[in-house]
């Protein structure tokens, strides 16, 4: 096997032994983070079995889908990861597989023109900043029950779940990932409440993806620990 399938081999046998010691019937769905790597590494990632993949930027996305392959493009599923910013939204976009950072009402209203104009849905997971950190995207949580209506509401548009990014490593002004992902398992079982769609909750990254899947994470994005291998 090459390393990369090494890798991914290990992380997949972690994520279901954490899985099983939390007491979980079921293991979170693995999504590889392909943003910055090679094309020959992308490749190995889907020879390796990973065929949910995520991506950061429209313009890289849609440079994949031109260099891969055209039987292997229907076996995958790709997922929007980053930052949403009108103006490339309005350039580059074409329906997503699944949009997970959709952070306001208004990239919202824009994404739900594009997405009737192309006339195909477009998947979306709401970002929640539970961190509450100024420096990145995303709804505050205390926000959260108000526009998850709104959003829910919008035509074009289907509200999956909540995406939620855990502390910043090594900051120690961040709170615990388990105080994070804890928090983002409660606004998750309050929105199921509330929108029937709901299903998916992404938390948990190569850092903190253990305790993510001890909170209920259905969804962990790893990168580094796949192409670089795993650490303690």
């Amino acid at each position: 096997m090459s390393p990369i399938a090494d890798n991914v081999a290990a992380v997949l046998s972690d994520i279901r032994e954490v899985s099983r010691r939390s007491g979980r019937a079921d293991s979170p769905r693995l999504v590889g983070v392909t943003k910055m790597r090679s094309l020959d590494e992308v490749r190995a990632l889907i020879d390796a079995g990973v065929d949910h993949l995520a991506e950061n930027r429209w313009k890289s996305w849609q440079e994949r889908l031109l260099a891969l392959s055209e039987e292997l493009l229907p076996s995958l599923f790709w997922h929007f990861i980053g930052p949403i910013q009108g103006r490339a939204l309005k350039q580059f976009y074409r329906p997503c597989y699944s949009l997970d950072t959709l952070d306001s009402l208004s990239h919202g209203g824009l994404l739900s023109r594009l997405a009737m104009e192309s006339g195909s849905p477009q998947r979306v997971l709401i970002e929640v900043n539970v961190c509450r950190d100024p420096g990145r995207t995303g709804i505050l949580p205390e926000n959260l029950p108000g526009e998850l209506e709104k959003l829910a509401a919008l035509p074009g548009l289907c509200l999956e779940g909540l995406m939620v990014m855990g502390p910043i490593p090594g900051n120690p002004q961040s709170p615990s990932a388990a105080d994070v992902f804890s928090e983002g398992a409660s606004l998750f079982g309050a929105a199921k409440r509330t929108i029937p769609s709901v299903a998916t909750l992404s938390m948990g990254m190569s850092e903190d993806y253990r305790e993510a899947i001890r909170w209920g994470s259905t969804e962990v994005r790893i990168g580094r620990s796949l192409f670089e291998g795993m650490r303690p």
